[in-house]
């Protein structure tokens, strides 16, 4: 049986009263608190858990958690790592730590909680993703593109590991390799909006390669799902250009320009299609 947040603060307050289990009370209303955006009243209770019993994982977790939506980046790190030393089979706790890592650029440590996050839960998805993320941002894309391998072995449904793998092949100069991906992506998830963004990335390599007619089509197919995104509207008008597909082309400057009629490359962008005209 599901409880409210209500219901649960209501039953933690008997407990309260009747001096049961007082620091689990104190940790579920930290919970309650949390999950009903009280983040001030969450940190209350997480703190009076931790007068109760200092060594209580779940409210060091929760203090955690909660200093991550206030942006305090070193208490996150500092409760969650106590946490994690009190409740050290919680991989949970270890992705937690890794995230705060990533999220301050110390990808480095993000990495080695990840590792650890996977050690202690080899199924972890989204530790095996965002270790490959930070490995992408460090540069070491032969390393990012090994380990979003693996987050497709466990999920092979995850379409953000099939758009990152594309990006890491095309930084690896293997393009017709990122295309295989990109259009596995559209055609098994053409509901996702990854998807929608492998088609972006699908006209730029093939723009690159010269192939400005199947460029021209994923930029048109792309526009479906973005019609008012300033860049891909661009990238195809450029595309439209080079094909002679001026109507076209003035067209999508146009719309760029009806939503920033002071983006100066679209003014020249249109001067040149209709120069050409």
């Amino acid at each position: 049986m599901t409880y409210s947040n209500d219901e649960i603060i209501k039953k933690a307050n008997n407990c309260l009263k009747k001096g049961i289990n007082p620091a689990s009370a104190e940790v579920a209303l930290g919970v309650a608190y949390f999950e009903k955006g009280s983040l001030e009243k969450a940190l209350t209770h997480y703190l009076k858990a931790l007068e109760i019993n200092e060594a209580c994982a779940e409210a060091h977790a929760g203090l955690g958690m909660s200093y991550a939506r206030l942006g305090k980046s070193d208490k996150v790190i500092m409760h969650l790592e106590t946490a994690l030393k009190l409740s050290p089979d919680c991989g949970l706790i270890a992705n937690w730590i890794a995230d705060a890592y990533y999220d301050i650029g110390d990808l480095d440590k993000a990495i080695s909680f990840y590792s650890e996050a996977l050690k202690l839960d080899s199924a972890d998805n989204n530790a095996q993703n965002d270790m490959a993320d930070a490995y992408r941002l460090k540069g070491d894309h032969k390393t990012a593109l090994e380990m979003y391998d693996r987050a497709l072995a466990i999920d092979p449904g995850d379409t953000n590991a099939l758009l990152e793998k594309a990006q890491c092949l095309v930084q690896l100069k293997e393009p017709e390799k990122a295309l295989i991906t990109l259009r596995e992506l559209i055609t098994n998830f053409p509901e996702s909006r990854d998807a929608a963004a492998a088609m972006v990335v699908c006209a730029a390599i093939l723009g690159k390669l010269g192939r400005q007619n199947d460029a021209y089509i994923w930029f048109t197919k792309s526009l479906e799902f973005f019609p008012y995104n300033r860049m891909v509207l661009f990238q195809a008008a450029i595309c439209a250009y080079r094909l002679n597909k001026l109507h076209d082309g003035i067209g999508f400057v146009q719309r760029i320009l009806q939503m920033n009629p002071s983006d100066e490359r679209a003014k020249s962008l249109l001067k040149k299609l209709n120069s050409k005209k």
